[in-house]
């Protein structure tokens, strides 16, 4: 059961998961309770007279307004749900859950910026100003950034303990921009591969995948990018390229160890090794089964 937890999924990543809920609520809650204060604030002034007046006329509407919107973010949400637990695999840090906090944190600023521009005694919370956007956008990266790297860590506690036959840093050259054209490598920017006699760990910045060896099919060396549109890359140089062939993917996944001779040799004997377990218990299982027909 140890086993099976270390090197199996992953599981949902609750800590990005909690990320995202908080901008979703940010996006319902902080613009609705805005836009009441504004209504009922008891300013003198002829303008928040004039405003306060036009607000009443059109309160139904922008309640309106308001429920749909909240339709809008939870639907969203909901996609966001479906779409992460139908790409959840062997990745610590599932691409939909890096990317879903900065989309709903944007819904976030869109609001508040809308609420200035429409009502003039506004909270001017936000200016709509290139900079303070880029500066937006800056910050929930990296709070995702921070919040997938404390993921990262947590999951890792799980291996702590285990004795790596073979550690190896990724090869980083000048054909990584041949691999940078299919988004992956630069999401997803490897750091070190790990090997022991249990399987693969591929170690990035911000994520972990392990797998088991007993869910590949084979390793082999290969050279140049012609093919990686029909491969899953987490790799830093075209020169140094790894094809793991995996039982259950169609896809490949290519890795670029530094060591990439000594990799490759490691892995076929581990995988040599793992067949040779399994065929006997296969023939045991087929004997009995023999015995038992007749």
């Amino acid at each position: 059961m140890k086993k099976r937890t270390r090197w199996g999924p992953p599981g949902w990543p609750w800590e990005l998961e909690l990320l995202a809920l908080v901008f979703v609520v940010t996006a319902i809650v902080v613009p609705y309770y805005l836009q009441a204060q504004t209504t009922e604030s008891p300013q003198l002034s002829i303008l928040a007279q004039a405003e306060q007046a036009q607000a009443s006329q059109r309160g139904s509407w922008q309640d309106l307004q308001e429920f749909i919107w909240a339709v809008i973010i939870v639907g969203l949400y909901l996609a966001h749900l479906v779409v992460a637990s139908s790409s959840i695999d062997y990745m610590s840090t599932p691409f939909t859950h890096l990317f879903s906090p900065l989309l709903f944190s944007m819904i976030t600023y869109y609001r508040l910026y809308t609420l200035v521009k429409d009502s003039p005694t506004a909270t001017a919370i936000v200016s709509g100003s290139p900079l303070e956007i880029a500066l937006w956008v800056l910050g929930v990266l990296v709070i995702t950034f921070m919040v997938a790297r404390i993921r990262m860590a947590r999951y890792m506690l799980n291996f702590k303990h285990v004795d790596w036959d073979l550690t190896t840093p990724t090869l980083f050259d000048r054909s990584f921009w041949e691999l940078a054209v299919y988004l992956r490598p630069l999401i997803y920017p490897p750091r070190l591969y790990r090997a022991c006699p249990n399987g693969i760990l591929i170690e990035g910045w911000v994520y972990a995948m392990p797998i088991p060896f007993e869910t590949i099919h084979s390793v082999d060396a290969v050279q140049g990018a012609g093919f990686l549109s029909s491969g899953y890359c987490l790799a830093t140089s075209a020169k140094s390229l790894v094809r793991l062939q995996i039982s259950e993917k169609a896809e490949p996944l290519l890795i670029s160890p530094k060591d990439r001779a000594e990799f490759v040799r490691y892995c076929e004997q581990r995988l040599s090794t793992t067949r040779l377990i399994k065929i006997p218990s296969e023939t045991r299982h087929g004997a009995a089964g023999t015995t038992t027909r007749g």
